[in-house]
């Protein structure tokens, strides 16, 4: 039995734009009141939700940061960071192209912790959107972000595909997490800018089936991964 759907996260799977925007999120969270470096930011809360990271602060600060001024031109400036910088993740139209030439009943779709506004802007950017158009599903969606499994379970519920014949591809622990709690096989990806060791480690942790860090190791470990689940 092969995988009927592969899942990725947006940020920093496909896109290379974890370090761009913690490093926006993580300047205006310091002018607010909430000291945090760009490492920082990207280890505790690349994956999560505004909405969630949000709570996370108040829970630890006592008072909600989401309305300060520090933060009233945030939306701006990642957009305008993003115009300036993004770029897609190395090697990811070819390895697109390559999973379609192997898998040709393999469907694929997007379930991230952005907004659907900022995804759309983004794979715009990247010239990904028409791949993916109705195809991206957002923590906007569902009632909890990762690392609960609600968005990984909306997609696979969208595109008609149980979960256990989905293949996730995640970049943050908290995303393996909530694939784990979905029910869903998973790969680790590190091969974005902001990919370090301590990233591989925390993927680590999580027993993602595979870590990987370039995405011309994509298509051959997928082959060798429907193999297993055919001998199984």
């Amino acid at each position: 039995m092969n995988y009927d759907l592969l899942i990725w996260d947006c940020d920093g799977c496909l896109i290379d734009s974890e370090w761009i925007g913690c490093q926006v999120e993580a300047e205006g969270f310091t002018k607010a009141g909430y000291p945090i470096s760009t490492e920082d930011m990207i280890a505790r809360f690349c994956g999560v939700s505004a909405n969630e990271v949000f709570s996370q602060v108040e829970a630890e600060i006592g008072r909600d940061i989401r309305n300060h001024e520090a933060l009233a031109n945030q939306d701006a400036d990642l957009k305008a960071a993003f115009e300036k910088d993004l770029q897609p993740i190395a090697g990811i139209h070819e390895a697109l192209h390559e999973l379609d030439k192997l898998f040709p009943n393999m469907k694929m779709c997007i379930a991230s912790g952005s907004s659907m506004e900022r995804l759309e802007h983004t794979l715009k950017l990247t010239n990904l959107h028409e791949r993916f158009e109705h195809k991206y599903f957002s923590a906007d969606l569902v009632a909890k972000g990762k690392p609960a499994p609600d968005v990984f379970l909306k997609a696979a519920s969208e595109m008609g595909v149980a979960p256990a014949k989905c293949l996730v591809i995640e970049d943050s622990h908290l995303g393996l997490k909530a694939a784990n709690a979905a029910g869903m096989d998973a790969l680790g990806f590190t091969g974005a800018t902001h990919g370090t060791q301590n990233l591989h480690s925390r993927l680590e942790q999580q027993n993602p089936l595979a870590i990987f860090n370039d995405m011309k190791e994509l298509a051959g470990l997928m082959q060798k991964l429907n193999l297993l689940k055919n001998t199984v």
